[in-house]
């Protein structure tokens, strides 16, 4: 399996024609690594392991008395026996040793292979490697290790592995070995491939039983690596307009005409441009070129949320189908922070419909998560994924080497790059100084990067790549573009173009109050009444109001809603009203952004309506409004957010120009909702929690305030006001009045000091850099100081996102996935496994919340065992939806009681009136 797995590889990881493989034929390198996979599990041969079928042990010991000489040890693990004995057996097979590990090859080819369940086992120490069984009890002597010898003798002739490793593996090459290692180990035991191969019971293992059942195996191997979609994707060597229905623009034009000729191998392409100039289109074209320069066998496109990825991945598709020689798989992997009706259902389903796999649990549940449901995409040759499943790559996690290993095969293109906070931005240093390693090529995309971000990156992947001192300082153009080259270190002149969608952007500040007081003719609701009042009168117009929480979303929404309602008494017609965010049910999230996508995109018809959402549209949605109201925000998201301001008009033909409003002004117009108190001074809502920085928020207002009525040239203005923000010199060049400056002087050393822990957090959790010699001993990939685990992880990667299933009791015992009581709950009773119509039916009905909802009090059923027996299902919590006195269902989480209506989600109900 490893040997079908390595003929599918090879030619689309660099890294394993990389260190000691680039100078040995392929042919020796696949002998090689057939072996050592063949050799993963030879610590079962020991009495530790035997032991654990007790009858069957004393059946052996009985028929053969010698090996119970030596005694098992409870809980010794047989990928440590692993590592142990085959540190030795190597060293005998003519691997060069060594007095301790550091330079011990065969102790790292056995560290590689003690770590084929997702985590390695510490290094030996010196004394160890001198006589390890000697050493450790439970790994057994005498007829034990006769037996283990003659195992890995058998495999060295099946294998034709005869000439030993001369060197030791770099890093990046041990850890994309390993991983494949791992699959293999995967493929190899999915129970219908096992029991195809069970021998008779007379079965004598004489050699030439085990080469006919080695050549089986070999033969049957590769249909198996197919059947799970583990192949290459080939781009076609085809021009810009070829790949792309349209001329391309000057963007596109100059990265089409100038990158072919820079890129000989790996590299980082970095394109910093507005939203809307084609940056996708850019990145797919700068795939296709790098992919055949490096030979990798995919593409990977990573996104900051769940609704990013979604949109993206259906024009991924699209590019494929006309991009690639033949077909390849095309996954999506479910991030932890978002949910969306496909993937949901996708892989529900696909778990629904995986077999099992033979192996240890919990290992078996994490295999097929792995091979056939929500993580697949990462190793799948095409996939969208969210940011979180690339970062947690480089955290010392279990199976994050596979993470790595997915990656290293395919063009990485991380877009948005600009999103992240300062936690998320070290570690994307870190993964992106690995994917130097690994020979990965990459392409940033950001619209509104900052220039010493952008140089952090880039100089981060030439360190991978063994280029620690670059000759000349980076820099970057806006818009513009630029390429490192990964072989030489040398990064190209930056290019700067022309946008075809210049234009002016005008912003009005609007200070708003909180609080119930709701008549006050500067809070925020009657802010937002006051500019909706033209939209109200006229019959056309579409309005986005962007909200900071999902909370002030429903608010907001359902303060209009009485507003209209009073309207159309009167005899008025006010516009439709709908609401976005991410705490709806999976399908009918997927209803609502497809009717907004189909009503307000490049296509829409344009109705008379308002939108309130949360940030999801920020830059996951291509629409289109009239007016731009927003909750203030930091400067970079809100030039973002801009972009879905009249976002057509300007261009050669505005496809909207016959439904544009009479009121709209001749350049786009943005308010923002200045967050107030009530003697005028700035404030940060508390609602507002840790949502945005408070020194960036205050920071942004400040700039606001000072650009005034006066246009902002985009992209022009773009790269001046986002590097404004962050200037170090910001307070001292600003005539502030004693109390603004002592409230920013304490915002900003408290954002400095936050980003100063989150940088050190991160380098402490995070794995070292390939480049650090530490590495020598693989454990630290899997340990750090600091323990990392799912609670970090979900909390620090802006995933502490849970998945919740309402269940509506009926009548006792009889539970229902909706209130009409239609649609029973599958798998609630008996142990039957949920089918995969039946999972998707489940999926359709998953709402994702803060994680911390479910805690202490929430009034949860427990999962039933058919759900435990999926792998995806099994995460997802089970809230009971119970008849209220007055009405209507409502569940119980930690904060209080909740309901859930379609057309505004699950929202906690006996809130205060207005949110203050």
């Amino acid at each position: 399996m490893a040997g079908a797995l390595w003929d599918a590889w090879v030619d689309g990881l660099p890294a394993l024609q990389s260190g000691p493989f680039s100078k040995i034929s392929r042919e020796e390198a696949r002998s090689l690594i057939c072996f050592w996979a063949g050799l993963h599990d030879l610590g079962k041969v020991s009495p530790s392991f035997q032991a654990l079928v007790e009858e069957l042990y004393e059946d052996l010991v009985a028929a053969a008395p010698e090996y119970g000489l030596d005694d098992p040890v409870q809980g010794l693990r047989h990928n440590e026996v692993s590592q142990w004995i085959l540190a030795q057996l190597f060293q005998e097979l003519g691997y060069p040793g060594g007095p301790s590990a550091r330079r011990h090859v065969g102790h790292q080819i056995a560290q590689m292979l003690g770590g084929h369940h997702g985590a390695f086992c510490p290094a030996l120490a010196a004394r160890d490697l001198r006589d390890p069984r000697g050493a450790r009890d439970g790994i057994g002597q005498g007829v034990w290790e006769e037996q283990s010898r003659s195992h890995a003798l058998a495999l060295q002739k099946l294998t034709g592995a005869w000439e030993p490793l001369q060197e030791r593996l770099p890093v990046a090459l041990a850890v994309a070995v390993t991983g494949l290692v791992i699959i293999a180990d995967w493929l190899a035991s999915q129970e219908s491939f096992i029991t195809a191969r069970i021998p008779a019971p007379d079965w004598v293992a004489s050699e030439e039983a085990l080469l006919a059942h080695w050549q089986r195996a070999v033969a049957d191997a590769p249909e198996v690596v197919r059947q799970a979609g583990l192949g290459r994707a080939v781009f076609r060597d085809s021009s810009f307009e070829e790949l792309f229905p349209f001329k391309p623009n000057p963007l596109q034009a100059s990265v089409a005409n100038e990158l072919p000729a820079m890129v000989g191998g790996p590299g980082l392409l970095l394109v910093t441009a507005p939203p809307g100039d084609g940056k996708t289109e850019v990145a797919l074209f700068g795939t296709t070129v790098l992919g055949r320069a490096c030979g990798t066998g995919g593409l990977g496109f990573c996104l900051p949320t769940m609704a990013t990825t979604d949109a993206m991945h259906s024009r991924v598709k699209e590019f494929c189908e006309r991009a690639l020689l033949e077909d390849a798989a095309l996954t999506r992997v479910h991030s932890m922070a978002w949910l969306s009706t496909d993937t949901a259902t996708d892989n529900a389903a696909d778990a629904a419909g995986a077999e099992a796999v033979v192996t240890e649990q919990p290992a078996s549940v994490e295999a097929t998560r792995w091979l056939h449901a929500s993580r697949r995409g990462l190793i799948a040759p095409l996939s969208t994924f969210t940011v979180d499943q690339g970062l947690t790559g480089v955290l010392p996690v279990k199976y994050g080497i596979l993470r790595l290993l997915a990656l290293s095969g395919k063009v990485v293109v991380v877009d948005e790059a600009h999103s992240y906070d300062a936690w998320m931005h070290q570690l994307l240093v870190r993964l992106l100084e690995w994917l130097g390693a690994l020979g990965a090529p990459v392409v940033l995309l950001s619209a509104t990067l900052t220039g010493a971000s952008a140089r952090a990156l880039v100089e981060a992947y030439l360190r991978g790549a063994g280029h620690h001192a670059l000759t000349e300082p980076v820099a970057t153009r806006y818009p513009g573009w630029l390429f490192a080259d990964a072989a030489t270190g040398q990064v190209s002149a930056p290019r700067q173009v022309r946008s075809e969608r210049e234009r002016a952007l005008r912003f009005q500040i609007r200070p708003v109050t909180r609080g119930d007081d709701v008549d006050r003719s500067d809070h925020r609701l009657q802010v937002i009444k006051t500019l909706l009042d033209p939209v109200v009168r006229d019959d056309r117009g579409c309005v986005l109001i962007c909200c900071t929480t999902v909370l002030e979303a429903q608010e907001t929404y359902e303060h209009l809603a009485r507003w209209f309602a009073s309207l159309r008494e009167s005899g008025s017609e006010p516009p439709e009203l709908r609401l976005l965010h991410s705490r709806f049910r999976a399908a009918d999230r997927a209803a609502i952004t497809d009717a907004c996508e189909k009503d307000f995109g490049k296509r829409g018809q344009r109705p008379h309506a308002v939108l309130v959402a949360t940030q999801i549209v920020e830059q996951s949605l291509d629409l289109d409004f009239d007016l731009l109201i927003t909750d203030l925000a930091p400067m970079a998201l809100l030039l973002q957010r801009a972009g879905r301001c009249q976002r057509h008009r300007g261009q050669d033909q505005d496809p909207h120009q016959g439904r544009r409003p009479r009121w709209i002004e001749a350049d786009p117009l943005m308010v923002v909702l200045d967050p107030v108190d009530r003697s005028g001074e700035f404030v940060v809502p508390k609602e507002w929690g840790t949502v945005y920085d408070e020194s960036l928020l205050r920071r942004t207002s400040r700039l606001l305030q000072e650009q005034g009525t006066a246009a902002v040239q985009v992209p022009g203005d773009v790269q001046r006001l986002v590097d404004a923000v962050y200037d170090a010199e910001f307070a001292s060049v600003r005539a502030l009045d004693d109390t603004a400056a002592s409230a920013l002087q304490a915002a900003d050393g408290q954002r400095l000091a936050e980003q100063a822990a989150q940088r050190q957090l991160a380098e402490i959790v995070g794995i070292d850099p390939p480049y650090e010699r530490r590495l020598h001993d693989l454990w630290r990939l899997s340990n750090t100081s600091v323990p990392v685990d799912e609670a970090m992880i979900a909390t620090r990667l802006g995933a502490d996102s849970a998945r919740l299933v309402c269940l509506y009791e009926q009548a006792p015992d009889r539970w229902t996935l909706d209130e009409e009581g239609q649609l029973p709950v599958p798998g609630l009773h008996g142990k039957t496994r949920v089918t995969a119509p039946q999972a998707r039916l489940i999926a359709q009905h998953v709402i994702p919340v803060p994680g911390s909802w479910l805690s202490d009090d929430a009034d949860l059923l427990d999962a039933p065992q058919s759900w435990q027996d999926n792998s995806v299902l099994r995460g997802w919590a089970l809230l009971a939806m119970r008849r209220a006195p007055e009405g209507g269902w409502a569940g119980r989480i930690r904060t209080g009681p909740v309901q859930y209506h379609p057309k505004t989600g699950l929202a906690q109900l006996q809130l205060p009136r207005f949110g203050s």
